[in-house]
């Protein structure tokens, strides 16, 4: 055999040993990497395990408050048909309107509170299925406060902690009838029994995968869909109800709660100021004793305007008017202190009062006005008394 083809032979047997060593190596590497695994694995299961258990203790209190207010939304439905009229802020209207905010703040902050829950998420989409089962009970609860102000042209009340110069809604701007009303009350209750149907198979499905997520019952459509308070037909016959209820027809009332003449009159005359209220109130009168102001080239009403009723009162005029009342005799009145009348708006909430800025007119001393300060009465207010207040004013020479 040539020299050559000796020396490339290789020895026999020796390939098969190194196959036979790389297969052994790569056969522990393949034990350690699957060891590896697993123990990140069995590791990982405990974490996400511990995840979904500390998770569910905290939706746990979200839950149960969920079911609280939809219970109190619920009562306070029931029960506001029947509602009476107090002294504000205690009217129907009133007490309706703030179960109905309470409801929407409540709802909201159990959403904002369960979407603030993760991470750490709780196991198979727990988590994202907890929040969604939040967030469409809030949107609910929103929809039937909007529908119900609409229907009976309400407004959310003034937050106690909004930033100071918030303006609050003077109301919907388009009324809906009852029918509309009962049709939108509909579509929130169905949405409520969807959700409750939707927290019914995540437990469902949390029990069958054996996952450590534990929540209460938590359900806001109680008892058959067909006759539950919130399910869809128990809102729709809500809108009936309220709008039939004359507790919670529209109740405009507005008084002009105190007046004080500028500059003030003296103690020798008839008072020139007035104070009265929501309760009985009275309207002052001219008498034939004037009151007596200081010698003054003009003279001006410091007013203040109450909304006693029920409802927001948007751009109502205010008038003073000031007359000459001389008697027969007297000086002839010149033309530039003759009196004269200013105007301005108020816009008020209910309860709430307001201080116009008027104008002074001119007037001339030695004479005598009469002196009259009127609020626009809203269509609809059937009691008058308080929304005038007049004086006889002797301007002192």
């Amino acid at each position: 055999m040539p020299r050559a083809s000796r020396r490339r032979r290789r020895p026999p047997g020796r390939g098969f040993g190194q196959l036979f060593l790389i297969g052994c190596a790569a056969t522990v590497t393949i034990v350690l990497v699957a060891g590896s695994m697993l123990a990140v694995h069995t590791q990982s299961s405990h974490y996400r395990s511990a995840a979904t258990s500390g998770y569910s203790v905290m939706a746990q209190k979200v839950a149960t408050a969920s079911t609280h207010t939809g219970a109190a939304l619920a009562t306070a439905l029931a029960a506001a048909p029947d509602l009476v009229n107090q002294a504000f802020p205690f009217s129907a209207r009133g007490v309706l309107e703030q179960n109905l905010d309470a409801a929407v703040r409540a709802s909201a902050a159990q959403a904002a509170q369960a979407d603030d829950l993760a991470p750490p998420s709780a196991e198979d989409g727990m988590s994202t299925r907890f929040a969604s089962v939040m967030d469409a009970r809030s949107a609910a609860t929103a929809n039937i406060r909007a529908t119900i102000d609409q229907l009976l042209g309400l407004s959310p009340l003034p937050i106690a902690s909004a930033p100071a110069g918030t303006v609050r809604s003077s109301g919907p701007t388009t009324l809906i009838s009852a029918g509309q009303a009962a049709t939108n009350l509909t579509k929130a209750g169905a949405d409520l029994a969807s959700a409750d149907a939707a927290y019914r198979s995540m437990m469902a499905d949390a029990r069958a995968a054996h996952l450590p997520f534990r929540l209460p019952p938590s359900a806001w459509v109680i008892g058959p869909v067909g006759t539950a308070p919130l399910g869809p037909s128990g809102l729709a016959a809500t809108a009936s109800a309220l709008a039939s209820s004359s507790a919670l027809v529209p109740f405009h009332h507005l008084v002009i709660t105190t007046t004080g003449l500028v500059p003030t009159a003296v103690p020798t005359g008839a008072p020139g100021v007035t104070v009265t209220s929501c309760v009985a109130p009275v309207s002052v009168s001219a008498t034939g004793t004037p009151s007596i102001v200081p010698p003054t080239q003009t003279l001006a009403v410091d007013l203040t305007v109450t909304n006693c009723g029920t409802v927001d009162e948007v751009a109502v005029p205010v008038v003073v008017n000031v007359v000459p009342a001389d008697l027969p005799g007297s000086p002839v009145l010149p033309n530039s202190g003759s009196g004269g009348r200013v105007r301005a708006t108020v816009t008020m909430l209910p309860g709430a009062s307001a201080a116009p800025t008027l104008s002074a007119v001119p007037v001339t001393p030695g004479h005598r006005y009469r002196v009259t300060a009127s609020v626009g009465v809203p269509i609809g207010q059937a009691d008058a008394t308080g929304s005038t207040q007049e004086y006889l004013v002797q301007v002192a020479a």
